[in-house]
């Protein structure tokens, strides 16, 4: 039987801990249903293990166990989900779900689409948090796939992004041209 545990998980780096209900792990991820306040589930979060310094037992796991079993919550793994490498697992996200995001510190966390990868390095396509896609240009300071430690898919934020992407998007091509 799968367990029904929420997981407070501690990354390298970060004051505060990510939530959410245990769904499915294996040596190199940690996959959860996003919890970011209370007793709100909101989308998944994919943990780099790696970058996880500890997951300890909190005084409230266990009523927030129960409101969620009450709210009727299961720790599903979303369609057609399988674990892959880093690079693999954010281009499955994009494609599955039309961006990806990802963050490699608690501050900020990024929205687009993988413009060019290699070994090491990652350029992404932005997505503002207006909807406005910023490509990638050739001066363009790259990430390090090293240094990704979250990958989150499916919350309210990322979908209304999305949304508001997609709106101006077809509003582009519905205005009639100037010439």
């Amino acid at each position: 039987m799968k367990p029904y545990r929420v997981e407070y998980v501690q990354l390298a780096g970060w004051e505060t801990n990510e939530v959410g209900l245990w769904v499915a792990e294996n040596d190199d991820w940690l996959l959860l249903r996003h919890i970011p306040a209370d007793y709100a589930v909101d989308g998944y979060v994919l943990l780099v293990k790696e970058h996880i310094v500890s997951r300890k037992p909190h005084r409230d796991r266990k009523q927030v166990e129960q409101v969620l079993k009450l709210k009727g919550i299961q720790p599903e793994l979303p369609p057609h989900f399988a674990f892959l490498e880093l690079v693999e697992m954010m281009r499955w996200v994009e494609q599955r779900y039309g961006l990806v995001e990802f963050a490699h510190e608690e501050e900020s966390s990024f929205f687009g689409w993988i413009a060019q990868v290699d070994a090491v390095h990652l350029w992404i396509d932005f997505l503002t948090p207006k909807g406005i896609r910023d490509v990638h240009q050739e001066d363009d300071k790259p990430f390090l796939l090293s240094e990704i430690q979250v990958i989150k898919f499916d919350t309210d934020y990322f979908n209304s992004i999305k949304m508001l992407w997609q709106h101006k998007s077809r509003q582009k091509l519905l205005k009639p041209s100037d010439n």
